[in-house]
């Protein structure tokens, strides 16, 4: 009777072992099926990159705005202008530094940050890549630089760790290089040794210069967006 119920005991746990493993399988895949399906899913991004077109291509978009600022700058000591998610598009496009993996790049304002998606591929799968961006404006005083940092990624709609979207693209924020962009005609070169301040707005980036001789003032994009606001 004791061997009996001994035995009973062991099937008992036997079943239970199984039961759990079977649970665990079941929940493993499908979680899988979550983690895939949010992956494949398009991004919830909102409308298509909008704002004024300055221009079909980078050099066109630089000419645009620092003709704008040179002549903000005839009248007044400051100047600033606007970079549309538009422009930011055309710049991404220009600058992408791996144009094979990543495809038909767009940008956008979002939250005070500039998002940028592009479309790639994992394994058989396309799926459509993004970086979240901050710009950071350094050195204002001696050599003034516009940088990209990316502090959030994300494939399709599931968030990934940053040291793995720093593997994916490890140049992706070459793409925003905006001091770049201005240095790079050699008749606004100037202006690159000139800015102000950087601030990203719900209408694009707005990027201050100051006229020669004449001190720089942080506040003058912010101050830009107030007045907007107020008019």
């Amino acid at each position: 009777m004791i061997a009996r119920r001994r035995s009973h005991a062991a099937q008992a746990g036997l079943v239970r072992g199984c039961c759990f493993g079977l649970i665990l399988l079941v929940v493993l895949i499908a979680g899988s099926i979550v983690v895939g399906s949010r992956a494949l899913a398009a991004p919830d991004l909102g409308a298509a990159p909008g704002g004024t077109v300055h221009g079909s291509s980078e050099a066109v978009i630089a000419a645009a705005l620092g003709g704008d600022a040179a002549t903000q700058l005839l009248g007044s000591d400051h100047a600033v202008v606007t970079v549309s998610e538009r422009d930011l598009t055309v710049i991404a496009s220009a600058r992408n530094p791996s144009p094979d993996r990543f495809r038909n790049p767009q940008a956008r304002i979002r939250n005070g940050e500039v998002v940028v998606s592009a479309d790639t591929s994992v394994g058989p799968f396309g799926v459509t890549a993004v970086a979240w961006y901050q710009l950071l404006f350094n050195n204002p005083a001696a050599a003034p630089q516009v940088t990209a940092q990316a502090d959030k990624y994300a494939v399709g709609q599931l968030g990934i760790p940053g040291f793995i979207g720093d593997r994916l693209n490890p140049r992706g924020s070459a793409s925003l290089n905006l001091t770049a962009l201005f240095a790079s005609n050699p008749a606004l070169e100037a202006l690159s040794r000139a800015l102000d301040c950087v601030s990203v707005q719900p209408d694009g980036v707005h990027i201050g210069f100051h006229r020669r001789g004449v001190s720089t003032s942080a506040g003058m994009c912010a101050q830009t967006v107030q007045a907007a606001t107020a008019a």
